[in-house]
């Protein structure tokens, strides 16, 4: 009788099939630490995890933000991460203060525009022309560099990140306006390119009805990026589709005679939306639009009205509304001074919320992190990674926590 013991092959967990192993991980919670332990595991885990959560965008429930400070008497290095707590028994919302985004840690330069962000993912700006880009993954602190195409004399050199989806397939990309000036005298050309990350290259494409100036907190929806363009008396609102890279016009509510440029473009549940000014006799208010089916005209509602505002400081005021709670609270944008909240029902400004204790203004863009590499959706691409952050005095790395 042969008493030798049989050689047991046993199954890795690593060797489940692959459409199992991705229901396993999809149902890890974004904020446990074990789904980011198991990208470590091995590079299979690490893309599937990427993949899995990029297909299904599984993102952090509570709002957030990113704020980076405007002071008076010097250059802001810093953006602060903001999570937005709504509130329970009939207490208001809460802006907690999260963690800084220190640059060269989980920033490739110090010296940076915010442009937005786009699902998980941060385009910053840098340098006096704006002519280096950098879309970042500030949760693993990596990043990549993309250098700008410099033709003729231009101004308005701005930027813009999207995501196209076409075929289940999944592109980033970044859009580029600006103005080719011939002459000091005539009036720029729009002109704009598309740079879709991992092929390395720029491409000209239609020229936009105006140049991006400067994108408000959150204007991505359906796949578009929207602005308000430099016109003295408004039109229409400008669009970029990403997947079909083409540039369009929608209409402004039916109200808006196009006089005031106190506009400020949002998102309301996956609905473009809009601030415009409205006067009633010699009182102001802001009046929140909501495009109920996007594209057509005739779908403009009017969901809220800013009343009952702060008094007059002797200047233009500006009310821009960055999220809506639940609660039926929106936290507003106060001529990008200071945050504030707007009770609905109550139909006044109800609290003020500070970020920082720097005096200056703020400029905040919507972000909600995510575990999507660009090792995984920048392939083709240089990815870098900012060296791992220092431990201090207990032995605990100093790193940055956007799940906190």
């Amino acid at each position: 009788m042969d008493h030798r013991r049989k050689r047991v092959t046993k199954n890795e967990i690593t060797d489940l099939p692959v459409c199992l192993l991705e229901e396993i991980l999809s149902r890890l919670p974004m904020r446990s630490p074990a789904l980011g332990q198991c990208r470590l595991v091995c590079k299979t885990w690490l893309h599937l995890i990427s993949e899995t959560y990029f297909s299904k965008f599984q993102f952090e429930s509570h709002p957030r933000m990113l704020v980076r400070t405007l002071p008076e008497t010097y250059r802001s290095r810093e953006i602060i991460s903001a999570r937005i707590a709504e509130g329970v028994n009939g207490r208001t919302f809460q802006v907690e203060r999260s963690k800084k985004l220190v640059p060269e840690r989980e920033l490739p330069t110090a010296n940076f525009e915010l442009v937005n962000s786009c699902h998980g993912l941060l385009c910053i700006s840098e340098g006096k022309y704006r002519n280096v880009i950098h879309v970042c993954n500030p949760v693993f602190r990596e990043h990549i560099t993309i250098k700008v195409n410099r033709p003729l004399p231009f101004y308005l050199n701005s930027f813009g990140l999207g995501l196209s989806i076409t075929n289940d397939k999944y592109e980033y990309k970044v859009l580029r306006t600006f103005c080719l000036k011939t002459n000091r005298s005539a009036p720029g050309y729009p002109r704009a390119e598309i740079y879709t990350i991992g092929t390395k290259r720029w491409r000209r494409i239609g020229n936009p009805h105006s140049c991006i100036e400067k994108l408000d907190f959150n204007t991505y929806v359906h796949g578009y990026i929207h602005w308000i363009p430099d016109q003295k008396l408004l039109q229409f609102i400008c669009s970029f589709n990403f997947g079909k890279e083409q540039f369009g016009q929608l209409p402004l509510p039916p109200t808006y005679d196009g006089n005031d440029v106190r506009v400020k473009l949002g998102v309301l549940k996956d609905c473009l939306c809009v601030s415009v000014p409205e006067k009633v006799g010699s009182v102001d208010k802001f009046g929140i639009w909501v495009m109920k089916k996007y594209g057509i005209k005739q779908s403009w509602i009017q969901q809220y009205v800013i009343e009952n505002l702060y008094p007059d400081v002797g200047r233009l005021k500006f009310y821009e509304p960055l999220i809506f709670l639940s609660t039926g609270e929106i936290l507003v944008s106060f001529n990008g001074e200071f945050l504030a909240c707007y009770n609905t029902k109550m139909k006044k400004l109800v609290k003020k919320s500070t970020i920082t204790q720097t005096k200056g203004g703020i400029h905040a863009i919507a972000y909600n992190p995510s575990l999507v590499s660009l090792n995984v959706v920048a392939r083709g691409e240089e990815v870098r990674a900012l060296p791992e952050p220092k431990k201090n005095q207990g032995g605990v790395e100093e790193s940055f926590n956007p799940y906190i």
